[in-house]
């Protein structure tokens, strides 16, 4: 309806203007002269005593549309000001998106929500709309104006390893983040136990964001056993990472299932976690709730409720709400990114390489800030009886984790060098074991870099 009236305000304006010349034709006056008459009401201004009903009418009319145009032209400039004097806080964050959607901010930042209307000015902009084409299109029609200001895309459907990179803009992962603070909350590494059987139901993007960090942070002992039971998109996932089980590093396994198969339900009833991480029929909901048996129960609330919440029993528990999401600390990863370039500057000190954070790939962030996250693992393992040689081979295992997952693989390099970052093959990936000790020692200098520099 508002683009609708939009195109008919040029008409609506000249209504007076027809209607009062029209008038002042009638009354006698000449074409010119009836012309004129009719433009100078638009100012309350009459140049003629001449009166019938389309004077009148236009009399009324035309001050209204000049007092609608002055109100409008003062609200642009005030909105404009408005505008300016939020853009010049320190920490200005444009958020292009719909109505209704929020992102939580510290203090010290200046959110603004100009819709989807682009306008320059912010320090940093932020791009959520409903779909991943819309948010990419709204990205291209507007790169020009972005300048080189940094750029947060929100994407929820598109494999952020398989983008290629953008100057200036960061791709912020939404099913990563659910998935990054499923696992935080539940903190498998604080429960003590060498075996655990997870089931993750889903044939989305977030089941697999879910696997993915499950496997780069449920790393706490040489000799666990986490069996991951993937029902749903097996298939998809398996398909992505052929070589995956090469490189899990202990005893840790993934097994696939369809959603049609019997089984599933036996592989439920024996688990030790259960996620739903997609939105399940009624009926299927209600089957899981029943097999579920003594396992806990985790569903997808990006709204805190649901169907699931009407049928859960009090077990049930649900992630994944927007409000724990879309905060600016899960977004730009202050904190994160902060110890990420300290581990990247003491290893390119130490070993040589990029010590500008800036001048790295994304690829080369990522892995900086996926060291620095698991981090926090690190740091409960020590007081928990873990000795150093241990955490350097569990960081191991989660870097070999983490390239197999973003399409890296084992092997020799025609370069003549240990990687060669275009194939994507880096010959480090073997188990700790295998690695020679000047190897083994970059894996040592990341924990005691993480342990004892607060990185």
């Amino acid at each position: 309806m508002g683009e609708k009236l939009k195109k008919l305000l040029p008409v609506i304006v000249l209504v007076p203007l027809a209607a009062g010349s029209i008038g002042y034709r009638i009354s006698g006056e000449q074409v010119t002269n009836s012309l004129y008459a009719g433009f100078a009401l638009y100012f309350t201004n009459p140049v003629s005593e001449a009166y019938n009903c389309w004077i009148e009418f236009a009399r009324w009319t035309a001050p209204a549309v000049t007092m609608t145009a002055v109100l409008c032209a003062l609200g642009s400039f005030w909105h404009r000001v408005i505008w300016w004097i939020q853009c010049r806080a320190k920490d200005s964050v444009a958020v292009y998106c719909d109505e209704g959607f929020r992102i939580s901010f510290g203090a010290g930042t200046m959110p603004i929500y100009p819709g989807r209307a682009f306008k320059k000015g912010a320090k940093t902009q932020m791009i959520f709309l409903p779909s991943d084409a819309e948010s990419l299109a709204f990205y291209e029609e507007h790169k020009e104006g972005l300048g080189k200001k940094p750029v947060y895309i929100g994407l929820r459907e598109l494999d952020q390893g398989l983008l290629r990179e953008t100057e200036h803009v960061t791709f912020f992962d939404i099913n990563g983040s659910v998935a990054r603070t499923l696992w935080k909350r539940i903190c498998v590494w604080k429960r003590n136990c060498d075996a655990l059987q997870i089931t993750i139901l889903g044939d989305g993007a977030l089941a697999k964001s879910i696997l993915d960090y499950g496997l780069l942070l449920n790393l706490y002992s040489k000799g666990q056993h986490i069996s991951y039971h993937l029902i749903g998109s097996g298939g998809f996932y398996q398909a992505r990472h052929p070589e995956l089980h090469k490189c899990l590093g202990n005893m840790d396994e993934i097994l696939y299932h369809n959603m049609e198969d019997a089984e599933i339900w036996a592989v439920i009833r024996e688990s030790d976690l259960v996620i739903i991480a997609d939105t399940l029929s009624a009926d299927m909901i209600q089957a899981v709730c029943v097999n579920a048996g003594e396992g806990e129960l985790y569903y997808y609330a990006p709204d805190g409720g649901g169907t699931a919440s009407y049928l859960l029993t009090g077990d049930g528990k649900p992630y994944g709400r927007d409000q724990d999401i879309f905060t600016d600390e899960n977004i730009r990863l202050g904190k994160l990114i902060e110890s990420a370039k300290r581990l990247n500057l003491e290893y390119a000190m130490k070993y040589g390489g990029e010590k500008d954070w800036n001048r790295l790939s994304g690829f080369l962030k990522w892995s900086n800030i996926s060291s620095a996250d698991f981090g926090d693992v690190l740091r409960f393992l020590i007081p928990a009886g873990s000795d150093q040689e241990e955490l350097a081979e569990l960081e191991h295992i989660r870097w070999c984790r983490f390239h197999y997952l973003n399409n890296w693989k084992q092997g020799k390099t025609e370069n003549g060098k240990n990687r060669d970052d275009a194939k994507k093959i880096h010959g480090s990936l073997k188990a700790y074991g295998e690695l020679s000790e000047e190897e083994k020692d970059k894996d040592r200098a990341v924990i005691a870099a993480i342990l004892y520099k607060k990185a």
